[in-house]
């Protein structure tokens, strides 16, 4: 009789486990979701998590430290995929566009909860770093590129870091939420946009439309 190596069975036995195990991190990342929709983050608990999605405490525990970092997960597409970054290759328009829906996100619902993680990120471990990275992350470098473009095409002033243009751009929308001013309302945010991409235009070809 030929016996299976070791190895080789803890490698089948690996593979046959994933499915489970990511079906199990689906349905807890969707409960999760649910519930941070219908009560917000302060309603949010593990073990309702695990009643709702039948995945027990211990797995997930096993994929995520606390239920601050599976929110955060859950939470993330939601926030990044609302307020796509859009390059139609006129820069100045589209930062002034992502601005406005930028600012109307965090007006929503699903921004106050987003407000919600930001704020509870600050007392958790490495909490910044992952709100950084989940709700900000993919738009800060598709924004970025969008900035880098408008540079080469003598749009946006070449004499400011990139990545302090963003910081300006969009900086303001969130120090009013935490600073207890609430969110930009759309007039608001139209009235805002033009100062501050208009702060980052070349000067000698800023369009009216930038100077507020």
């Amino acid at each position: 009789m030929n016996e299976v190596p070791s190895a080789e069975l803890a490698e089948t036995s690996r593979r046959r486990g994933r499915p489970v195990s990511q079906r199990s991190r689906a349905a807890a990342l969707a409960a999760a979701r649910e519930i941070l929709l219908q009560r917000g983050f302060g309603g949010m608990t593990v073990d309702e998590v695990a009643r709702r999605s039948g995945v027990s405490k211990a797995t997930i525990y096993k994929h995520w430290p606390d239920g601050f970092r599976l929110a955060v997960e859950a939470f993330g597409d939601t926030v990044t995929d609302a307020v796509p970054t859009i390059d139609t290759g006129d820069a100045l328009g589209d930062l002034h566009d992502q601005f406005v829906r930028l600012a109307a996100f965090y007006a929503s619902p699903h921004g106050r909860i987003a407000t919600e993680l930001i704020a509870a990120a600050i007392t958790k471990p490495d909490g910044p770093a992952a709100v950084r990275e989940r709700f900000f992350g993919r738009r800060r470098r598709a924004t970025g590129v969008l900035i880098e473009h408008g540079k080469r095409a003598g749009q946006i002033r070449d004499d400011v870091d990139t990545e302090l243009i963003i910081d300006l751009l969009f900086g303001p929308i969130i120090f009013r939420l935490f600073n207890g001013l609430g969110a930009l309302d759309t007039d608001q945010a139209h009235a805002i946009a033009p100062v501050v991409v208009g702060a980052v235009a070349l000067p000698a070809l800023r369009p009216a439309r930038w100077t507020g």
